[in-house]
């Protein structure tokens, strides 16, 4: 059977596209952007580690394996694009020719390379099995009035900053904006917010307003709780519908225990 070509950055997303593929008898043959995103595709996936700037290499790699459908997943870090990685030819050329180097911007690019090579871009989704919460209290913990106006207004700031193409990830507590996600990252972005604010701080994830779920889907998951509980956070919101939450029992229980409300609105 044809297999899977994958392009893997951090996190478990790689890990579950991989097992769902398994489940289906569809071999996987992948790309991973370093050896900690190789790690989670052990004994699941044929992969090669390799760097973010070998486009050619790439490309060569899944066409030799007899590749035509491609899914992108996994988080690369932003801040990559500011420092000193080797780009070849093919990656120089394609990153010269854009503008503006905003997420979606960058991604969109890379998808035309691809597909100038004959390969289908997969959407995220269709490898991922229901991850996306409706929306409700997760958990035990039911938040209070005070945070559930902190859930409404930080929202909102929320998809204003995606919308912007700055950031998917707001903390907020009391009305006040402490901290927004930009190229540093989630976590670096709940540590400072925290720090800022103190305890009782709320996380809030949403997606872009024109979410293209061919890459960069958004995510939490039982790592995002740990550094929430380890910062003393009260709230970890999501975007209904339109957040993954990976391990969402986990989630759940890390939540419970931790007490932090878990919402998706």
């Amino acid at each position: 059977m044809e297999p899977l070509a994958l392009i893997a950055g951090n996190g478990s997303l790689p890990r579950i596209v991989c097992e769902t593929a398994k489940s289906r008898g569809i071999p996987v043959v992948a790309v991973a952007f370093g050896a900690k995103a190789g790690q989670s595709l052990e004994g699941l996936a044929d992969f090669k580690i390799m760097g973010i700037g070998e486009a050619e290499k790439v490309i060569s790699h899944f066409k030799d394996a007899g590749c035509k459908k491609l899914c992108l997943i996994g988080k690369i870090e932003k801040k990559l694009i500011f420092e000193n990685i080797k780009l070849d030819m093919r990656t120089l050329k394609m990153m010269g020719r854009l503008i503006k180097k905003d997420d979606t911007t960058v991604m969109l690019a890379i998808i035309d390379e691809l597909e100038s090579e004959g390969f289908e871009i997969v959407k995220q989704t269709d490898w991922l099995p229901a991850l996306m919460p409706a929306a409700g209290v997760l958990g035990k913990i039911r938040p209070s009035d005070a945070l559930k106006a902190d859930f409404e207004y930080g929202m909102k700031i929320c998809r204003d900053m995606a919308s912007m193409e700055i950031g998917q990830t707001v903390i907020v507590k009391d009305g006040v904006v402490l901290a927004v996600e930009a190229v540093e990252g989630t976590d670096a972005a709940i540590d400072r917010g925290c720090s800022l604010g103190g305890s009782g701080a709320v996380m809030i994830k949403t997606s872009r307003p024109n979410q293209d779920l061919r890459f960069d889907i958004p995510s939490v998951g039982s790592e995002t709780v740990r550094r929430l509980a380890k910062n003393n956070a009260a709230a970890l919101v999501v975007e209904a519908g339109r957040v993954v939450v990976v391990d969402l029992p986990e989630v759940i229980s890390l939540c419970d225990t931790a007490g932090i409300a878990l919402v998706a609105i």
